[in-house]
Parts: C-alpha cells; sequence; structure tokens
C-alpha cells in the first residue's frame, strides 16, 4: 500500500473509530462548516443579485451610456442635439458597443379628473429597448411607433397610475410651460402600464412616439434630445463611454455635447451598492472563522483522543510530517462533508428565492420588492475550491501539536 493511502486509509478509521465526545464536536464542526458555506454562499448570491437587478432596471429605464446638449441637461425644455451621422457609425464600430438609439423628451403635468403629477414625456423610436418595457408590462400593449401615421400613444408607470387614477383606455391631458411661449396642452390615450419594481424612479416616466415630443417642442425631424447608448454588459460602460466622450467632443457642434455613464447620473446608488461588497466580505471573514474555530476543536479532541495511536505510530517509525497528513486527511473529511451539506442547502433557499421570490422587501427603500439572487460560476467554483484548501491550511497549525508527543510518553494515556 502506498505511503499516501496508508495515512489516508488510517485517516478514515481513525474518524470512525473516534469517541463520544469527539463525535460530538466532529458533528458541531461539519454543521459549522455547512452553515459558513451556506451562508457565504446565499450571501454573495444577493450581493450579486442586488448588483444584477437594480443593474438591468436602471439601465432599462434609462441606458448604460448618455450624450446630450450639456447646457441643457435638466433643463424643463431641452435644446435639440442634431443628429450626427459620422458619430453614430464611429460609436457603432467601437469596442463592446451594443446598441444606439437617439431619443426626445419634454418635462411636464400630467393631468386626469382626480389628480396631477410632474412626469419627463420620452419620445422614443423603432430602435427603442421595447423588450425591457414589454417584460415589464402589465396592462395593455407599448406605444404604437411605427404605424405611418403618428399615434398619440402613452405608456405609463404603474405608481403613476395608481396617483392620477387612470388605467388602459383612459385619456389625460399634458400641460406643457415654456418662458417663451403660451402653456401648452396635449391630451394622450393610455395603452399601457408597465411595473419595474422602481416605483421612484419609473414615477415620472412615460413613453410615446418620439413624433409626438418632436412636434410639442417644436422640432425638425433630425432634432433630438440626445443618444441612448448600450455597452455589451456593465462591465464595459466606463471604457466604452471614454471612447464616446473623446468621439462627442471631435463630432459635436458649436456647443458641448455632454456624456455620461449611468453611474454618473446615479452616484449615491452605485455607492450604496459598493458597500454590499464589503459586507460581503465582512460576512465571508466572519463565516470562515466561526467554521475554522470549531474545525480546531473538534481536531483537538481527535487528536487528545489518540495520543496512545499517535505514539505507537511514531514507535513503528512514522514521520511527523505522515502523522501531521493524516490528521489533516481527518479534518478535510470533515470540510468536504460539511462543504456537501452547505452547497444543498444554499441551492435550495436560491433556487426557492428565485421561483417564488419568497423573502418580500420594501420597494421603497431597497427599490426592489423581493430579494434578488444572481448564480455565477465563477465565483461559486472559486470559493468551494479555495475555502476547503485555506481551512485545510490553517488546521496546520494545531496539527503541529503531534509533533511534541513523545512514544515513552504516550504510555500515561493507556
Amino acid at each position: 500500500m502506498a505511503k499516501g493511502n496508508i495515512e489516508l486509509f488510517l485517516a478514515r478509521r481513525i474518524s470512525s473509530a473516534s469517541g463520544r465526545r469527539s463525535g460530538a464536536m466532529t458533528g458541531i464542526a461539519r454543521i459549522s462548516v455547512a452553515i459558513s458555506m451556506a451562508v457565504i454562499f446565499v450571501a454573495l448570491s444577493v450581493v450579486g443579485g442586488f448588483k444584477v437587478a437594480l443593474s438591468e432596471k436602471l439601465t432599462g429605464l434609462n441606458s448604460h451610456i448618455t450624450v446630450d446638449v450639456a447646457q441643457a441637461h435638466n433643463a424643463p425644455q431641452a435644446e435639440p442635439l442634431v443628429r450626427n451621422e459620422e458619430f453614430e457609425a464611429r460609436v457603432a464600430t467601437m469596442e463592446h458597443f451594443a446598441s444606439l438609439t437617439t431619443y426626445t423628451s419634454r418635462s411636464g403635468i400630467v393631468r386626469s379628473k382626480e389628480a396631477m403629477q410632474g412626469v419627463v414625456l420620452r419620445g422614443v423610436e423603432p430602435s427603442y429597448d421595447s423588450l425591457y418595457f414589454a417584460s415589464a408590462l402589465i396592462e395593455g400593449s407599448l406605444p404604437r411607433i411605427e404605424t405611418p401615421e403618428r399615434k398619440k400613444d402613452l405608456l405609463i408607470s404603474k405608481s403613476l397610475a395608481s396617483i392620477i387614477d387612470v388605467g388602459v383606455g383612459d385619456k389625460v391631458e399634458f400641460i406643457f410651460t415654456s418662458p417663451s411661449a403660451p402653456i401648452r396642452r396635449e391630451s394622450f390615450k393610455v395603452c399601457g402600464i408597465y411595473s419595474t419594481g422602481l416605483s421612484q424612479m419609473e414615477l415620472g416616466l412615460t413613453l410615446t412616439d418620439a413624433r409626438n415630443v418632436r412636434r410639442i417642442n417644436g422640432w425638425a425631424e433630425n432634432e433630438v434630445s440626445g443618444y441612448k447608448i448600450m455597452a455589451t454588459s456593465m462591465e464595459y460602460m466606463e471604457s466604452l463611454c471614454s471612447d464616446v466622450r473623446a468621439e462627442a467632443y471631435l463630432c459635436g457642434d458649436s456647443r458641448i455635447w455632454r456624456t455620461a455613464h449611468i453611474g454618473n447620473n446615479y452616484p449615491q446608488l452605485f455607492d450604496w451598492l459598493a458597500t454590499h461588497d464589503i459586507n460581503g466580505a465582512v460576512i465571508v471573514v466572519i463565516m470562515l472563522a466561526v467554521a475554522l474555530l470549531n474545525m480546531i476543536s473538534a481536531l483537538l479532541i481527535i487528536i487528545f483522543e489518540h495520543i496512545r495511536t499517535i505514539g505507537t505510530l511514531k514507535a513503528l517509525g512514522m514521520r511527523n510530517r505522515s502523522i501531521h497528513k493524516l490528521f489533516l486527511w481527518c479534518g478535510l473529511r470533515v470540510i468536504l462533508i460539511g462543504q456537501l451539506w452547505g452547497n444543498l442547502v444554499a441551492s435550495a433557499l436560491l433556487l426557492a428565492q428565485h421561483l417564488t421570490g419568497f423573502i418580500a422587501l420594501d420597494a421603497e427603500a431597497y427599490l426592489i420588492d423581493r430579494v434578488p439572487v444572481a448564480f455565477d460560476w465563477g465565483w461559486w467554483l472559486g470559493m468551494n475550491v479555495a475555502i476547503p484548501v485555506v481551512l485545510t491550511l490553517l488546521l496546520a497549525i494545531p496539527v503541529a501539536v503531534t509533533s511534541r508527543i513523545r512514544p515513552d510518553q504516550t504510555i500515561k494515556y493507556s
């Protein structure tokens, strides 16, 4: 029998022949490892879920990158940006580019018979992300924007619909004001209601055909409020934004074009998400410490219960290094069993949450209505490899106590 196989064989015999006290501590250690692994996996999945869910919702409502006229930012009636085909063509060839569309907008007040609310009327082109709003649609249909005849359809959020008390098919009135023009009133028909879970952010966003907004603003067909640009993923958003900003500087007209990514527009929200990384790291460290302490306690009890065995093995010529490996195998066996149960428990909880959303959240406080989860094979496999390795290496410290055991003294424990 090979040397490594002897150590593994003896480790199995020692683990199965442990006494009552060491057996109880081994069980506690396995449970501790299982709970620690489950908590770590659930915590990291939830942290990742928050990032993915909020990023998808924010970019669905807006985009990764926005280009508009800097002087007009947040003005009631924005100055138009003249479409530049050269700029659009160059952006489309950039690395990590996904899509580009134009938009038009106008701030105003929407009014029904029951109430009124300040909103932004966004005009969309056929190239806008209709799939996102289709997935968020809870009633009615999306605005008709590809028909030859201009339709005055209006898509509103569930939050806005509840405030002004309207439904699909109802008519609402928009009131637009301007310092240089009289008050203007326009009537629209609600064609659909959507809900993303971001109740505060979706409240003031309404969608209609871009031709309606151009008509209200008095703009030409090639005049827009700006560009909405999507990267292939959030990971490449900032690098693409830098490239777009440089191109916008070169292709812009006499006015300065403002280029910003979604992190610039919502810095506090992304700072809040960044704190979740710290929380996740703290949870990982605490859970590893708890598992390690229980593992050390269990291993020391196993060692003390088998001092006579250790002395006998040394008397037979087994070196300290081999004895160290023997008890590290004992520890690793406990870790792997606990890891298996931790994976099973975490997978069951995450799958149940993903399918049912049984853990709800206050959307007003957390911006989403249920705890989100995100699974990534990369960190999942990485943690399943790294945690056993780290714990086993750290267990080498208490295992070193076996080096001090002398065969001639083990008679005291007979």
